[in-house]
């Protein structure tokens, strides 16, 4: 998505924003990227963090690229992945939604949604149409890159493109009547021609309601088609989602989300296909918005965005709603919006923006969501490809999008978020991990026998505080949980035990592991490198 997303977020600002000041009876899922606080006039720099913006606007695209640069403008589309260039590039890009599936769609396509309210039983939803969003703000050469239909490749795990969904739940109904809109992407950067590289898979469910298109822009949905504009609702209290997709697509490692008290599984099926289900609760989760003077950031966030200015060649990172080009930041107005997976890089970066804005969310929106990751981390040797092995979920905005990191023991997740909701609250922190207990077993080089748990909260101050916590194992799933501890950036340690066992951390060595210019370490008790890389010589 890094390519796709830098191409997007220059059109922010035509897709729609609202005001830095939010009206009050705006509800949290309608609101967006907050405008400057001065308009036309330059020296002010922003940040707008809110990771559903992955799942904006579910273009439709296959494209060769001559390599990995992604500042390389020479990308072809295709209209299918079999035509050449598509079919022999080594570097291939591809975005779809998947449609539902059918008589004539019977692969990479959406099995079933269904939802249920706080206390009563699955209700299967009923599909009601799909769909394709129209952009009157954008030229027609955007469009024939981007929303061009085409035709996949099975052997390269390349799907053939599909169209979002309309859904309608009648016992599940929400504040604006009872459809909901299914977005589920599948998209994967620098495919190689053998289809090796696994695929993002990228899902929402969203409330929605219609009114007729015309007269309407796409500042004014959450959603434009020719026929209707779509209006974003709140999740019913309580309700939960399971929605079953099977793809050709290589969909292997962690998943992560904003689904609370979540349950997944995957399986392999006849025709070589994996089965991902997904189910749980809907969860508020925050988002931040804020804009501040450049000479009134913090020093330090003020030098990191004025050394990305540079390195970029003098472009800004995000959206610039006035003053371009120029290579005086002092004469531009930037908002950051590019939302990215967090590394400790950006999670640092992330921390200052929480500052300039005093603690404090922009907005609340309840949100169901969950996307997969490439990174299997340090666990690849007990993963393979053998399918999802685990789960991470939180209401954190910002989180270190990889699984928890394993170390003397312990697996450790870091997540963050403003100490207060967009209304003055204390927020509450939420976290679930759901890992296979043959993975965790491996891990920790566990027998079969009965795995104990503990989990803490740990604070930047080397504070640890209690949480509500829960742990279980059950259909080769072990599950645990932790609630009500606050924000803003503790870190989530888990601790395994077994009887008669200790974690196996103090033979392990580390290797290097190569492919090409890329190179990763790979620590284990007997340490090989994934398919595709040779050790490097020592």
């Amino acid at each position: 998505m890094k390519k796709f997303l830098a191409v997007l977020v220059g059109l922010a600002f035509v897709f729609g924003t609202t005001t830095s000041v939010r009206a009050a009876d705006i509800p949290d899922e309608q609101m967006s990227m907050p405008r400057p606080p001065v308009e036309n006039t330059g020296g002010y720099s922003g940040a707008y963090y809110d990771d559903q913006r992955t799942l904006f606007r579910a273009f439709s695209y296959v494209e060769s690229w001559p390599s990995q640069n992604y500042s390389d403008g020479s990308q072809t589309t295709c209209k299918s992945a079999l035509d050449e260039p598509c079919k022999s590039t080594k570097y291939l890009f591809f975005e779809t939604p998947l449609s539902p599936c059918s008589d004539v769609r019977v692969r990479d396509c959406v099995v079933s949604l269904a939802g249920k309210t706080a206390d009563g039983d699955w209700l299967s939803a009923t599909l009601i149409e799909t769909a394709t969003s129209a952009f009157k703000g954008i030229g027609k050469e955007f469009i024939d890159r981007y929303n061009t239909p085409f035709t996949g490749d099975v052997k390269r795990g390349v799907p053939d493109s599909g169209f979002i969904s309309i859904w309608k739940i009648p016992g599940l109904p929400h504040s604006n009547g009872d459809e909901y809109l299914l977005i589920p992407k599948l998209n994967v950067e620098h495919q190689d021609t053998l289809g090796s590289k696994p695929s993002n898979l990228d899902v929402g469910v969203f409330p929605i309601s219609r009114t007729p298109s015309a007269g309407k822009e796409e500042k004014d949905c959450f959603l434009l088609t020719a026929d209707y504009c779509f209006i974003r609702w709140a999740h019913p209290e309580g309700s939960s989602f399971k929605v079953s997709i099977k793809t050709g697509s290589k969909i292997v490692g962690w998943i992560h989300g904003r689904i609370y008290e979540p349950s997944v599984s995957s399986s392999k099926l006849s025709d070589g296909q994996t089965l991902v289900t997904v189910e749980g609760k809907a969860m508020r989760v925050p988002t931040l918005g804020v804009w501040a003077k450049n000479t009134e950031l913090p020093k330090v966030l003020d030098s990191m965005i004025e050394q990305e200015f540079i390195d970029r060649g003098y472009t800004p990172a995000g959206s610039t709603p006035y003053g371009w080009p120029s290579k005086n930041r002092a004469d531009l107005v930037t908002i950051d919006d590019r939302n990215p997976s967090f590394n400790e890089t950006w999670f640092a970066r992330y921390l200052l923006w929480v500052q300039v804005a005093k603690d404090k969310a922009y907005a609340n929106p309840s949100t169901w969501s969950f996307r997969s990751m490439e990174d299997t981390g340090m666990y690849w040797r007990c993963i393979a490809e053998s399918g999802v092995s685990g789960m991470v979920t939180t209401n954190s905005n910002a989180y270190l999008a990889g699984p928890p990191t394993f170390s003397d023991g312990v697996l450790s997740y870091k997540v963050s978020s403003p100490h207060y909701d967009s209304k003055g609250a204390v927020q509450v922190g939420t976290y679930d991990l759901a890992i296979r207990s043959d993975v965790a077993r491996c891990i920790y080089g566990f027998t079969s026998a009965p795995i104990q748990a503990s989990v803490s909260i740990v604070y930047d101050d080397g504070q640890s505080k209690s949480a509500t916590t829960v742990v279980s194992e059950k259909d080769n799933w072990l599950r645990l949980s932790a609630k009500g501890f606050t924000y803003s950036s503790p870190t989530v340690k888990v601790s395994l035990t077994q009887a008669g066992s200790k974690p196996s951390t103090s033979a392990k060595t580390t290797i290097t592991c190569v492919k090409g210019k890329t190179s990763k370490k790979v620590t284990a008790v007997n340490p090989k490198c994934p398919t595709g890389y040779k050790k490097k010589a020592q």
